[in-house]
């Protein structure tokens, strides 16, 4: 896969020190409609966030905050006993309006993101791949049930746990493996609690990610089968 070609030309002054080395990378969209309004957001002094990258709907990508530094992207979030994910994590932003909009990434866009991601594969030691509603599922869904993991992963020559459905409903018992399994695989937040309204956060962000069809769905073995199969295989894949 070919180098990305990175463009310097806008930087932003939202940043600190991290304090720990880089692990994880983050994917966002920018809920604006073009790049001069995602430009302002990340680069504002007074908004007080940013990302270390952001890609525009023709592919280009904008280094804004250098990876030595801890850009402000992650806000209140974790993965599994990760905390401060800003000080961990490589942010990248993806110009789009956002899923409610259904405004879809360009081809253009996901060409240039696998190039990237690719590139920072070979230059750090990154343990999983992790969108925002990974990392603050009760509060974010970034970068949304239209962003095409699978079609990143086919990229970068990762593995894609395939579905085995199972369209039975669910019992209580079944329910709280599922919770558990969503705690083992990282998702943070879950209380293992079958009336905490907020677990129902937990599974969305699950689903727009790896079941982007059940989204909103009645919860089925189908669910259940993809955690563990997950789990079964996280060694192999980046999760």
């Amino acid at each position: 896969m070919s180098q990305p070609i990175i463009n310097n030309k806008f930087k932003s002054g939202n940043y600190d020190q991290r304090k720990f080395d880089i692990s994880l990378i983050i994917i966002h969209f920018t809920e604006t409609k073009t790049f001069n309004d995602a430009l302002n957001l990340l680069t504002s002094l007074d908004r007080k966030v940013s990302s270390h990258y952001l890609i525009d709907k023709s592919g280009g990508i904008f280094n804004l905050v250098d990876l030595d530094k801890r850009a402000w992207h992650a806000g209140e979030s974790m993965w599994s006993n990760y905390d401060d994910i800003n000080s961990r994590s490589i942010g990248i932003e993806i110009v789009n309006s956002g899923e409610v909009i259904k405004e879809d990434y360009t081809e253009k866009q996901i060409n240039s993101l696998s190039v990237l991601l690719n590139s920072l594969l070979e230059d750090y030691n990154i343990e999983n791949i992790l969108g925002h509603s990974d990392i603050a599922p009760t509060r974010k869904i970034d970068p949304g049930v239209h962003f095409p993991w699978k079609k990143i992963y086919q990229n970068l020559g990762l593995e894609w746990v395939k579905d085995r459905v199972n369209n039975q409903r669910v019992k209580k018992s079944d329910y709280l493996v599922f919770l558990k399994r969503l705690k083992e695989f990282g998702y943070p937040y879950i209380k293992m609690n079958a009336s905490y309204s907020k677990n129902q956060l937990i599974i969305d962000a699950f689903h727009r990610r790896y079941l982007p069809k059940l989204l909103y769905k009645k919860l089925t073995l189908t669910s259940l089968n993809k955690i563990n199969d997950l789990i079964r295989n996280k060694k192999k894949i980046l999760t």
